[in-house]
């Protein structure tokens, strides 16, 4: 796949202090970002929505709907 950006001038400066080519050096960066997010991210993240949306079960607003709490906002 091939992707056009546009690159930071610091981030070309980088690159050329490497001695390497800015395609080189963007493809390091964005190697290196993608090793740090690990699955054990991933499931932390799921795992805090799972939680969220379990809190959120039976919570009611009795007889007031969205747009009543909207517009009482406005208010």
């Amino acid at each position: 796949m091939q992707v056009t950006i546009n690159i930071p001038e610091e981030l070309a400066e980088q690159a050329r202090a490497r001695g390497v080519a800015v395609e080189v050096y963007v493809e390091e960066v964005l190697a290196r970002e993608a090793q740090q997010s690990t699955p054990k991210d991933l499931r932390a993240v799921g795992e805090a929505l799972d939680r969220i949306k379990e809190l959120s079960k039976g919570n009611i607003l009795g007889d007031l709907k969205i747009k009543d709490l909207i517009n009482e906002g406005r208010k």
